[in-house]
Order: C-alpha cells, then structure tokens, then sequence
C-alpha cells in the first residue's frame, strides 16, 4: 500500500524491482578525445558537463554519480586506462547506468562495441547515449546502437582515407608529406624542408665518390667512418643506409608518394646527371638493400648457428666468382654492413665438409659412441624412480574416482539419491576417469621409451649411411634441420682456427635421428 514498505514473511524487505532501481540509478561517464582537447568541438570537460545535465533532466536529484571515467586516445583500439577501468568496476556491479555523449566515444567498431554491450548487460548496466536515440535495455535500442556503431566506424575509415588524401594533395603540392626528415635536410614549418649545409655536403660527397669515383656503399661508408663523420644519430655510417640515400630522389628535389614523384619545393643537393649517373652504377653493379643477396644462390648450412668471436655478431652466407668460378664464404654481419669488423671470410664449403665429416667420424667410432650411451642410459635410468612415482599417483587416483563412482551407483540403487544429481555426479567422474587413464598411458609409453636397445656396429654404419646419403641428396632445408640437431654452436675465431659445439648428448635422440634419417632417405628414392 502506498506508504508503507513490502516485505517478505520473515520481516525483512523484499529486493527493490528493476522499476525501483530505476528511480535512482548509480550512473557512470565515460568520456573521451583522441588529440589535444583544445582542437575537439566537445572537450572532456564538454561531455561532461553535458552528461550530468541529462542526468539532472532525466532523474532530477534521484541520481547517483560513482565516477567519471577519461580517456584521450584513439577509439579504434580498447588498451584504454579509463575504457579498461570502467569495464572492470562494471564487472564488479559499482554501477548499473552508463552514459556516454556518443556511442563512438566507447569504440569505433563495430565488434567491439557489440562485445562491450554483451558483457554490460550481462552485468546489469545499461548503456545510453545523450545524443543518440537508443537504450540498450530493449532490443530496438540494441540494433540502433549496432547502426550507430557501423555509422562510426565508417566515419574512422573515412577519416584515414581523408588524411591519405591529404598527403597527396601536400606531394602534389611540392611539399615534404611526413615522416623521416631525409639526412642533409632540416623541417622548418613555415619553410618545409630547407638545406642544413653541414650535412649537405657528406651527401654531395656520396654521391661523387659512388658516381663518379666508382666507390662502392661499403667502401664509402668505411670512409666516412674512419674520417670520423656519423649520421644523425650519432652512428657509423653503413652500406644500407648509403644505399638508400643513394636511391632518393628527394636529392634531386623530388617528393616521392606512392612510388609517383612530383616536383619539390625544397632546394636539391645533387644534380640530375649526378643523380641518375649514380643509379645508372647502381643498376650496373645490381647492388640493393638486402646485403645478404651476395651472389648466394641458396642460404648457407650453418646459417643461425655460426658467429664470429671478435664482435659475437652473426656470420651469413654468401660469395663471389674467382675465375669464373663461384666460391661461397661465410662472411661476418658486422664487417659486411658496418666495415667494423675484421674477421675473416671462411670458405663455406671446406667448414661444412670438415664438420660433416667430424659427424661421421663419431659415429663410426665404437668407442666413443658406447659411453655416450651408456651415460645415455645412466640418465634415462635416473628418470624411472620419478615415473614410477608419476603412474602410482595417477592409479591411484584413477581407483578414488572409481570408487566414489561404485559409491554413487549403491546410493542410486538404495533410493538415497535422485536420478538428476546421480548422472551429473556420474558424468563428471567418468570424464575425470578418461583424463586419468590417457594420463597414464602416456606415462607408461615415456617409461617404455627409457629402454635404449643394445647399441651395435650394424646399428651405428646404418647411421652413417643414412647421415651420407641426406648429406649428399636432400634439398638444403632438410640438410640444415638435420645439421641443427647435430651441432649446436660454431665459432669463428679466424679462418684456420674454429670451435664447433655438438650436441650428441643423449641417445635417445640417436636413435630418433637415425629414424629420422630413415624416412627422409625414403622420402629421396624415386617415385614409381
């Protein structure tokens, strides 16, 4: 009756209606602006102010205001602090009403927002936009916001390709689109790009002494270096990065966008037939930015795995023509880009042979392969006691589980348990039972795996043959993957001296090899 409060039998008030909620909701802002608030049409504080005003008109003073929550970031991605804030205390029931100023201030996207409606309703808060007709506590308001949200990200995508648009229109237009401030150069922003003189002339440099000098990237970058000249960073100069200015055609007071090129109004630094003379080398000597396509028809087998000892830089695989003759080397990273190394090349070929032939050697000898696995076996036999453990634990398991299940069938039989609950108790045992017994035959196939064979002479020439006969015929990718399982380090010291680091182990690995070896052997033979 009006005046008086409902309540339950036992005295105590009954839980307030969705419609009594209502009258006085715990309401949330969220707010947001992607760039600087004095450029927004509706600042923070904007939406703001125009939030608690809907508040005010729609509730009066029955409101409560648990928090603003800000962002000023974009709206197409949701690592937002206040977007991510919000959300939890959502999870949390702080609050049953949000309010935004636009839907497009939660997400741009259409997914997105369709799964932060879901979990806001899953948790009892309703969404509503100030601006936009719609109130996802209906399903028409639901598919008005989807729109809303298509309409929005619509909007994004328009924008970028606006400001694409605008980029051209600047490269058309003469002037610098953004980006990297090209070396020799500096951005002035009522100017564009203007000379700076002092670098100016390092480029002019450049370009003389690969044009007209017939220098090549890595011989002037090495000059440079050692003149005591650096980039803009403060770094050695390098082969790529010549390269690359090189190949530039704002030198010649273009602006490039798009692989179209339009006039400049910046002043260039070179001239046109200094400029296309330089390329014109480029495109004699084939040079690109690469660095490691040396003449090197297909990558070297120790690629990954080979490095050099005086500046632990990587070394890659390359090579030349001596005589007419290719001879391929493996050639330090360091010294190749950045001429500040010394290492020698090392001829790929001789290194690999040798190392092929030090595997083989191995495991020819009798010897040596037998305390390998005996050691082999003196580890496998240490990992037993553990298994053994491993199996009981889960057999017994297996056993409790069995007998809760004979335990719930009896109290079925006797009338003590109702069906409904005797086949959910009954399901999740059996489940727990197949989890169990898949446990324990793998446990008892990883404890079979720790019988090594007897170890033979038959056994270990069958190795090597196979390890010849992939050596000899696989293509390179099988070649490499099985030199990675045998060596595990090479180190370059100079061309005459070389650590190489094995990795022969454990000789389950042995024997896995030899089946690998094995299949891929069959993989060879000829079809038909």
């Amino acid at each position: 009756m009006p005046g008086h409060s409902k309540s339950g039998g036992n005295g105590r008030p009954l839980a307030a209606t969705p419609a009594a909620r209502a009258e006085s909701p715990r309401v949330a802002f969220y707010t947001r602006i992607s760039t600087d608030e004095d450029h927004q049409k509706y600042s923070l504080g904007a939406q703001k102010e125009r939030l608690e005003a809907f508040s005010k008109a729609q509730w009066g003073d029955a409101w409560q205001l648990h928090k603003v929550y800000r962002d000023t970031e974009s709206g197409t991605h949701m690592n937002r602090p206040g977007l991510e804030e919000m959300l939890y205390d959502a999870g949390n029931q702080a609050f049953n009403t949000l309010l935004v100023f636009r839907v497009d201030r939660l997400s741009r996207k259409v997914r997105e927002l369709a799964q932060m409606v879901d979990e806001l309703t899953k948790n009892g808060v309703a969404l509503k936009s100030i601006t936009e007709p719609f109130d996802t506590s209906n399903a028409a308001g639901k598919m008005m916001l989807q729109m809303l949200g298509v309409f929005a990200e619509f909007e994004h995508a328009t924008i970028v390709e606006r400001t694409k648009v605008g980029m051209e229109k600047k490269a058309k237009g003469g002037n610098f689109v953004g980006g990297h401030v090209p070396y020799g150069y500096r951005l002035d922003p009522g100017k564009g790009l203007v000379v700076h003189e002092e670098e100016a002339l390092i480029v002019r440099k450049m370009f003389t002494m690969y044009a007209l000098g017939r220098e090549g990237a890595s011989a002037i970058s090495k000059q440079l270096n050692e003149a005591g000249y650096r980039n803009r960073n403060g770094r050695k100069w390098g082969r790529r990065v010549v390269l690359y200015m090189l190949k530039n055609p704002v030198y010649v007071g273009k602006i490039r966008w798009r692989e179209v090129l339009y006039e400049g109004h910046h002043d260039p630094l070179v001239s046109d037939v200094l400029f296309e003379k330089a390329n014109e080398v480029l495109q004699e000597r084939h040079e690109d930015l690469k660095g490691r396509q040396w003449h090197n028809g297909d990558e070297r087998l120790l690629t990954g795995i080979i490095k050099c000892s005086r500046c632990e830089s990587h070394m890659f695989g390359g090579g030349g023509y001596k005589k007419g003759v290719h001879v391929p080397y493996y050639v330090c990273s360091k010294r190749y880009n950045d001429h500040d190394c010394e290492q020698d090349y090392v001829r790929a070929d001789l290194l690999e042979s040798a190392i092929i032939e030090d595997i083989k050697a191995m495991f020819r000898d009798e010897q040596f392969m037998a305390r390998v696995w005996t050691e082999a076996n003196k580890r496998l036999c240490a990992e037993k006691p553990n298994l053994e453990k491993e199996i009981a634990k889960v057999a017994a398991e297996a056993a409790k589980a069995q007998t809760a299940l004979d335990r719930y069938f009896e109290a079925f039989e006797a009338g003590t348990l109702n069906a409904e609950l005797c086949n959910e108790k009954v399901r999740d045992l059996r489940a727990r039972l197949e989890e169990l017994e898949a446990e324990k035959r793998d446990l008892e196939t990883r404890r079979e795996r720790l019988e090594l064979p007897a170890i033979d002479r038959d056994m270990l020439a069958s190795l090597v043959d196979n390890f010849e006969r992939i050596m000899a015929d696989a293509p390179n990718p099988q070649k490499k993957d099985l030199l990675r399982r045998l060596v595990k380090r090479v180190l370059v010291h100079d061309r005459r001296t070389i650590e190489v680091w094995y990795g022969l182990t454990n000789c389950r690995k042995v024997e896995d090899w030899n089946n690998w070896l094995l299949r891929q052997d069959s993989n060879l033979q000829p079809s038909g």
